[in-house]
């Protein structure tokens, strides 16, 4: 299970998905790291923070690192659901069911998860714009096979002319085997992330056309949703 932002919806199965409601303004990404964890994330390092939380079987992950691309850029690859199952591992299926709003929608995927049945659920994805250039992607899991509840969320803010991200899920799997692939899980999330970081890098250094479109796609989105929100581009 090693999907992005699937990985977290779904984390029952080596999946994982509304996180808290971010706010207006948000506080910077890079504040939440201590000191040993900026000098890794400055020596190019994928920093990893796992919480255990009362009550729950799977621990809150926590993924940061650095993507030599604009926040737009890397909001608008990650924006791009339907694209997830052409670089995301072991995804096979994500498509676009229901758009609640030109930011909100509900999205269909498919994962194939070793030993289980491979695991078919939706999730309502968000987009939200924080600040100036501050982006945040927020799910909530409606329904799956598999994984009782997850909840997540992607933020990108810019970093000294690159982008920082922040990729977290806290998922409660459906299955008591589940709980036991836990480390599994952690390791998948890692190479999640990474395959993402390397579709952004692809992106814009093989396919300048193809970036632009999501872009746009992007912005018509925000302007949409609230064209007030949309000041420095």
């Amino acid at each position: 299970m090693k999907d992005f932002h699937l990985f977290g919806h779904l984390a029952a199965l080596l999946t994982c998905c509304v996180v808290s409601t971010p706010r207006l303004v948000a506080d910077s990404i890079f504040s939440e790291l201590n000191a040993s964890q900026k000098s890794q994330m400055k020596d190019g390092e994928q920093v990893i923070v796992i919480e255990n939380v009362d009550g729950k079987p799977w621990p809150r992950i926590k993924i940061y690192r650095f993507i030599d691309a604009s926040p737009e850029q890397v909001a608008a690859v990650f924006f791009d659901f339907e694209n997830a199952k052409s670089f995301i591992p072991n995804v096979f299926k994500s498509e676009v069911s229901n758009r609640i709003s030109a930011c909100t929608m509900d999205v269909d995927y498919g994962l194939d998860v070793p030993i289980f049945p491979d695991e078919l659920y939706t999730v309502r994805n968000s987009l939200r714009l924080l600040g100036d250039s501050t982006y945040c992607v927020d799910w909530k899991l409606l329904r799956a096979v598999l994984t009782k509840d997850s909840v997540g969320s992607f933020r990108v803010e810019p970093w000294e002319g690159k982008s920082l991200i922040c990729y977290q899920n806290l998922v409660t799997p459906g299955s008591n085997i589940a709980v036991l692939l836990r480390g599994k899980a952690i390791d998948q999330m890692k190479e999640t992330t990474k395959a993402f970081a390397t579709q952004v890098a692809k992106e814009k250094s093989a396919n300048p056309p193809g970036l632009k479109k999501q872009v746009a796609a992007l912005r018509a989105a925000l302007k949409e949703e609230s064209p007030t929100q949309l000041t420095k581009y």
